[in-house]
């Protein structure tokens, strides 16, 4: 492999032009068959067969373009190349060998490091820095009045977009890995959210939180590039060899790691026939050369570096609601349980309870309860022997036995919520009583612990 790239670059190095200076802008021709390279003092014209030829403009550069041509924002559109001043504003046409400036407004610097895009028909910017706040505006170029208007949007609108990855995929716009500044403060922070806008309707919505593999380090400060390529997205950082490759329809981004692809170019690149078309400086003169590299034998190599590109959010909601109908099924059916598994009530020799709430028990309720403690079933006669007294009547003590019991059951049930002690007649003597504990209710006498 790396034979193949020493030979690969060799190649590339025979057909390069050589530039003085870093005041140059590469942008795409109106053929897929060549490029131009525009400077101050004229352009270059690259053929299919890697060869270029310098031309002089045919008219000068108009007075308002006084910045330098590597800060302007180059995007094709209908088969012309229009060049945008930094900010937004002032807008110019690469046609006929000539630079022409075509707009009737004037230099916003509004929209610093905002996205120039064409979609159908119409040339748009989008987000940006400017008067000490990032933007989520959108403005479109008026092609009539030779003005920009802004464009009304709605939705989960990006709170500031500035110097963002971009991907437009049929009516879709794509932006992820963007900066919001504080406007008190100005203090940079990443946005980790891939956001989506419909061209047609200008409705925003936040689809999910990005792979932070894809850009670990948030310390990295070096300019990003992105491209479209095969119905991909194409996208590297400078300051590193890793660039990735972003199928939006699986969801799924793929990272290489090349050397001589992109680490070493640097400015506006642009793809011609699956070549990366870009700018390598030479270290020791310090001179530019424009260099073709191939992207096709680098990405069909195979990779296990493949990671999800985000998180879906309805994939988060649905996660959601798997766990709370989880918890709310756990909770009724825990509720079901405690509702048919008797209680444990413990009993002591003044008081009976559960879970913190407590009851005062009489004497003669203690022993009752005791009862209960030692069985569940408990005959009249059993019961009976707690009242019966000397000198009282065996009427006196039934009277006694089923008022305590009555008193009691409603003391318990105002207390805990339950009836404790039911009664029955008995199936061998309807004559008979049986009194029985509330399956619901355990009672454990502390005496016998």
């Amino acid at each position: 492999m790396r034979i193949f790239l020493i030979l690969f670059l060799f190649h590339s190095f025979l057909y390069c032009q050589s530039l003085d200076n870093s005041n140059f802008l590469i942008i795409e021709g109106e053929s897929p068959n060549y490029y131009y390279v525009l400077t101050q003092d004229g352009y270059y014209v690259c053929e299919s067969s890697e060869k270029f030829s310098f031309k002089e403009y045919s008219k000068s550069i108009p007075e308002s373009l006084n910045v330098g041509l590597n800060t302007l924002l180059p995007v094709s559109h209908n088969d012309k190349t229009y060049l945008l001043y930094p900010g937004g504003g002032l807008l110019y046409l690469f046609a006929d060998g000539a630079i022409k400036r075509i707009d009737r407004s004037f230099p916003h610097r509004n929209q610093y490091g905002a996205y120039f895009f064409s979609h159908k028909g119409n040339l748009y910017l989008i987000g940006g820095y400017g008067y000490w706040q990032t933007k989520s505006i959108i403005t479109k170029f008026n092609f009539n009045s030779g003005d920009w208007e802004i464009v009304t949007t709605s939705g989960q609108i990006p709170k500031g977009i500035d110097q963002g990855i971009f991907f437009i995929k049929k009516d879709n716009l794509y932006v992820f890995d963007f900066l919001t500044r504080n406007p008190n403060n100005q203090k940079e922070k990443r946005n980790d959210n891939l956001y989506v806008l419909n061209l047609k309707s200008f409705v925003w919505k936040k689809l999910g939180v990005t792979n932070n593999l894809i850009r670990s380090n948030a310390s990295i400060k070096g300019a990003k590039r992105f491209f479209k390529f095969n119905e991909k997205l194409l996208f590297s950082y400078t300051d590193t060899p890793e660039f990735f490759i972003a199928d939006f329809n699986e969801n799924i981004v793929e990272k290489f790691k090349d050397d001589a692809l992109f680490y070493k170019s640097s400015g506006h690149s642009i793809i011609k026939k699956n070549n990366l078309i870009g700018a390598v400086q030479n270290s020791l003169t310090g001179d530019f050369r424009i260099e073709s590299f191939a992207l096709s034998s680098l990405l069909n190599e195979e990779t296990n570096n493949q990671l999800y590109l985000y998180r879906d959010t309805e994939e988060f909601y649905r996660y959601i609601y798997f766990a709370l109908s989880f918890l709310t099924l756990l909770i009724i059916v825990l509720s079901l349980y405690y509702k048919r598994v008797a209680q444990t009530y413990l009993l002591d020799e003044k008081s009976i309870s559960i879970s913190g709430s407590l009851l005062l028990l009489t004497d003669i309720e203690q022993k009752t309860l005791s009862l209960f403690a030692q069985k569940r079933i408990v005959s009249n006669n059993e019961l009976m022997g707690l009242f019966i007294e000397e000198n009282k009547t065996k009427d006196f003590a039934v009277k006694k036995k089923n008022k305590t019991i009555q008193v009691l059951n409603d003391k318990l049930y105002s207390d805990f919520g339950i009836v404790f002690i039911n009664r029955q007649k008995s199936k061998s003597d309807s004559r008979q009583l049986t009194y029985f504990l509330n399956k619901k209710v355990r009672i454990m006498d502390e005496s016998t612990i």
